[in-house]
């Protein structure tokens, strides 16, 4: 089904040549929700003044009972602040994704060294592996 999308603009006036970019973001990001029932985008730009960036909040949601994704960017334009939305939005579909498919984890995987390598909790004695290093240097 095709996106319902609703763009509120608060504090500043959209040109049209920035408004077509956020109509191509929220295009691509159609396209990645293709076989959603009834997905929903709320967009609210908002300008700071005294900061002079624009904020975009994009609220997706992905069928009427469904989980929503939320995003708060910030940054000089409009397009470039719903770009970062959009690509925000887009990296937690892929984690939602995931987990629908029961992927155990997402991402990066841990850095924590494995149970072998880490020093004994009880005698503080370090792995073997340490004093190779020290022979090195």
């Amino acid at each position: 089904m095709p996106l319902q999308d609703r763009i509120t603009v608060l504090g500043f006036k959209l040109t049209p040549t920035a408004e077509r970019h956020i109509y191509h973001q929220l295009d691509a990001l159609e396209r990645r929700i293709v076989h959603r029932p009834e997905p929903g985008a709320a967009v609210v730009l908002r300008r700071h003044g005294p900061q002079r960036q624009i904020e975009a909040d994009l609220r997706l949601q992905l069928s009427p009972l469904g989980p929503h994704l939320v995003s708060h960017q910030a940054a000089e334009t409009a397009d470039r602040a719903l770009r970062l939305a959009v690509e925000d939005i887009e990296r937690q579909l892929e984690r939602h994704r995931g987990r629908q498919e029961g992927e155990p984890a997402f991402g990066v995987p841990s850095r924590r060294l494995p149970r072998e390598l880490r020093p004994h909790p009880l005698t503080g004695e370090p792995p073997e592996w340490i004093g190779e290093m020290d022979d090195e240097v």
